[in-house]
């Protein structure tokens, strides 16, 4: 019986190492564990404060985009009233063109008069030698009168 007792003894013996053994083993997983959980806290605050960063970057980007849509619709707006002008002032442009047009007929008209005046208007020298002869008459009429 002796035996046995030393037998169980042994094992028990044996099986204390064992349980010694995983318990170091248990402890050396536990702080591996800690350590891990240690990092995944420092992980998770870094990823929170990485969502904050994109939660400020996705507000910067929605405000830049109203104000790119605003300006956008501006921009629009003034091309159209650019539009606008162009047209009005292509349409005063053409009337203008008919205006000048209408000018320019009349202007080679009154050429055309002026010329037709120019011939058969007298010239200064015409006026000149008429006032000599007109002058040489009232003399001629002015002697017969006082003969």
């Amino acid at each position: 019986m002796e035996k046995v007792l030393n037998l169980i003894l042994n094992k028990l013996e044996s099986l204390d190492h064992k349980v010694g053994s995983i318990d170091k083993r248990l402890d050396a997983l536990d702080q591996k564990v800690s350590s891990m959980d240690k990092r995944l806290d420092a992980l998770d605050q870094k990823v929170s404060s990485m969502d904050k960063r994109l939660n400020t970057l996705e507000q910067k980007v929605n405000s830049m985009d109203k104000r790119l849509t605003a300006d956008l619709k501006r921009h629009e707006d003034l091309i159209q009233q650019l539009i606008h002008s162009v047209a009005n002032s292509n349409v005063k442009m053409n009337e203008m063109n008919e205006k000048l047009s209408v000018i320019d007929v009349k202007a080679d008209q009154a050429i055309e008069q002026i010329a037709e005046l120019r011939e058969s208007a007298a010239s200064k020298h015409d006026l000149a030698y008429y006032d000599q002869k007109i002058s040489e008459h009232s003399r001629q009429i002015y002697k017969l009168n006082n003969q």
